[in-house]
Formats: structure tokens, C-alpha cells, sequence
């Protein structure tokens, strides 16, 4: 019979598996990135040089808003957060909030956020399975 020892890495294993979520957290933040994206990328007026180039088309409440001059879209960016664990998909244009959420002056929501969100649910609940495959 064979001799075998075996021992437990405890912080190896620990360190292996954060990293694991850690990048399916990256993936799953990504897919939610690239959606609102696409949503975002929907031609509305468009704009050359501060002009509009065409005729107005704006989105209706309730769809996601119509590019404009693309700088909503451009500025929508991911983070993960390792030591808690925590993925984030946001943009730091102050109007993206008043299109998701709606304006108590009147503006109806025109959500992008949440709907990107929704629409990937399951390729995150499908990265966050995978966890457990080696």
C-alpha cells in the first residue's frame, strides 16, 4: 500500500476560489456593461460639431434614451470591488441617473441600466454557476 500525506492549504484554497469569483464577477460586469451599451447605441438625433445632423427622434418612456452624441454610452464603465466581493456598472454622466430613474419635474424613466441587467441575468446566474467547475 502506498504512502500518501495529505495536507490542507487553507489560505491557498481560500485564495483560489476569491480569485475565481473575483473573475466571474469581472465577466458577469462585463455582459451588463455590453448590453446597457447596446441599448445606449440606438440613433436618435445625432449631433456633428454641437448640430443636429437629422431629423429629431427621441425614445418614448419606458425604452432606453437614443444616442445623442454618444457620450452616455462612452462613459459607461465597470468596477469589482475585491475585498467585499461586489461588482458595480455605472457612469459618472450626471443625466444618466435623471434617464434611468425619471426627474421629479416631469422627465418619465427611461430605464437602461436595470433593463441591461435584466436582459443578462442569466449569463451572470450562468458565470456564477460555473464556480464550481474547475
Amino acid at each position: 500500500m502506498a504512502d500518501f500525506e495529505m495536507r490542507w492549504d487553507g489560505p491557498g484554497a481560500e485564495k483560489y476560489v476569491r480569485d475565481r469569483v473575483v473573475r466571474m464577477l469581472h465577466r458577469a460586469a462585463i455582459a451588463v456593461k455590453n448590453r446597457a451599451k447596446e441599448l445606449l447605441s440606438v440613433s436618435g438625433t445625432g449631433r456633428k460639431n454641437g448640430r443636429k445632423a437629422g431629423p429629431v427622434t427621441r425614445s418614448r418612456p419606458g425604452e432606453p434614451p437614443r444616442k445623442q452624441t454618444g457620450r452616455l454610452r462612452a462613459s459607461v464603465a465597470h468596477e469589482v470591488d475585491e475585498p467585499s466581493l461586489t461588482a458595480r456598472v455605472s457612469t459618472n454622466v450626471e443625466y444618466g441617473r435623471h434617464l434611468e430613474l425619471g426627474t421629479k419635474r416631469g422627465l418619465k424613466p427611461r430605464p437602461w441600466l436595470r433593463r441591461a441587467l435584466a436582459e443578462t441575468m442569466s449569463r451572470v446566474q450562468q458565470f456564477l454557476a460555473g464556480l464550481g467547475e474547475p
